[in-house]
């Protein structure tokens, strides 16, 4: 097989607002633009209604379709239905390579239809990309009942197993030992790859200033206020609560300070009603892209203080990227995966820290905002979409690789082909009981790619998760 340069994306789509949604769309834009072939997603999300959600030239929308209910087995229809879409799309389109965004029940679907187009003497490399609410909600939460093992199963049967962050990288790993014990996680780490997200070349490009005063007057705020703003999913795991308590902190201290809470989500009509009282802040709830940009853009500061609910925690921080690419500076919750969205420490406030604390840190941030702000700028150039894409056609090239030889080489005829094992892949062989890995006892080693190649690097302890690896190397 040749490196992998058609592939089939399997993933949630606009109206659905994720991270790995918006990255799974960015992503093919810009493979797209990097093969010159035409790109394709399967989808079971519905259809965009913001026309930046539209997939663009190069880019195919597949959108599953209903399939006939078995009156005998109604269970898992809408897999069924996905797994059908997804084996006539690779089918059609002469895929090599199928790519992942969420656990379940993706992966166990990509790697099903890998092995249904075998007897016609095609396999797609198969990526199982790891990242958002799934790592905790799918895995690390469900060791007990038995769950986390079997999609553990699904994920390490792709041919490339890459995640969104190290933190995602080690959090994994951590899951792993904790259902099968130290040595296959010792054995996996060298072969996960970091594929840190990328924002398209629009995200850099800021509204006019025509445009920005159009939207402050559109939603209220003052031409001359200093607006602090968050945006994203509206959500309890956002930590929109210190907004308000911002605002309202605000009122007494600097009435020169507006804010904004924007984004979609099942907190949006109780926010309007627990911030009727506050003058100084809208919720813009359900506002198009157009209007974000112009919010980002209007905005001296972004605030995002994300916290740690059951079933989530965040595995990066787009949402934030975002603010950064425009040259706004921006505060966010130092757990999960955030601090790799972030340029350094002056950025990020202690996890369930007061609304006192985020004030103090915010006014500092305000008081030395154009070094902050060139700052912020400089750090988001090292994620776009071209680098993303180019780094998952690397992995693609690996996992093709991994395959001594193309599976036609060895097929007699499609007709028999399902009878053959899949060639096994080489993987590194696990420490001997009681001698330290390389990296230290209990620490192995994550991979991290670039365009160029690979480089091991020390697995951080919790606290240093984020700041341990350059950025160059996402």
């Amino acid at each position: 097989m040749n490196t992998p340069q058609r592939f089939v994306t399997l993933s949630k789509y606009p109206p659905y607002r994720s991270g790995h949604a918006k990255q799974a769309l960015w992503n093919n834009r810009a493979l797209a633009a990097l093969t010159g072939l035409e790109q394709h997603q399967v989808t079971y999300c519905g259809t965009p209604v913001d026309p930046a959600d539209e997939a663009g030239p190069g880019v195919a929308v597949h959108h599953v379709r209903p399939v006939r209910q078995n009156p005998r087995n109604t269970d898992g229809e809408l897999a069924r239905a996905i797994s059908a879409e997804l084996y006539r799309v690779a089918s059609a389109y002469d895929v090599d390579a199928i790519l992942t965004y969420y656990i379940d029940p993706h992966a166990a679907i990509a790697n099903r239809i890998a092995d249904a187009l075998r007897p016609a003497g095609k396999r797609p490399v198969v990526i199982h990309s790891i990242e958002g609410t799934d790592l905790i909600d799918s895995i690390c939460e469900h060791v007990e009942d038995g769950l986390a093992g079997v999609l553990i199963g699904d994920v390490l049967r792709a041919d490339v197993v890459c995640t969104v962050s190290n933190y995602v990288a080690s959090r994994f790993l951590a899951t792993v030992e904790e259902v099968s014990g130290p040595s296959l996680p010792a054995a996996l780490a060298d072969t996960i790859q970091i594929r840190y997200p990328g924002l398209p070349p629009a995200a850099f490009d800021a509204p006019s200033a025509a445009a920005q005063a159009a939207f402050r007057a559109g939603h209220g705020f003052r031409p001359d206020s200093v607006l602090v703003s968050t945006f994203g999913r509206l959500e309890p795991e956002k930590g929109l609560e210190t907004i308000i308590g911002l605002a309202e902190m605000a009122l007494q201290q600097a009435p020169e300070l507006e804010f904004a809470i924007g984004g979609a989500g099942s907190l949006a009509e109780s926010l309007l009603r627990d911030t009727a009282h506050l003058p100084n802040l809208r919720v813009l709830a359900g506002i198009d892209y157009e209007a974000a940009q112009c919010l980002r853009a209007a905005s001296a500061a972004g605030v995002f203080p994300t916290k740690v609910v059951q079933g989530f925690v965040e595995t990066f921080c787009i949402s934030a990227l975002e603010y950064e690419a425009l040259g706004v500076p921006i505060l966010a919750t130092a757990v999960g995966g955030v601090p790799e969205a972030t340029p350094g420490e002056v950025a990020l406030v202690p996890p369930d820290s007061p609304v006192g604390l985020w004030w103090n840190r915010l006014t500092e941030l305000l008081a030395c905002r154009p070094a902050h702000s060139a700052t912020a700028r400089e750090f988001a150039r090292n994620f776009t979409s071209a680098r993303s894409a180019a780094r998952i056609l690397d992995i693609a090239a690996l996992g093709s690789a991994r395959r001594a030889a193309p599976l036609k080489a060895f097929l007699p005829e499609p007709a028999v082909a399902g009878l053959f094992p899949r060639p096994p892949r080489p993987r590194p062989a696990a420490p001997a009981r009681g001698r330290p890995h390389p990296s230290g006892p209990g620490r192995p080693r994550i991979t991290a790619g670039t365009a160029l190649g690979t480089v091991s690097l020390p697995h951080p302890p919790p606290a240093a998760i984020g700041r341990a690896f350059p950025l160059t190397l996402g």
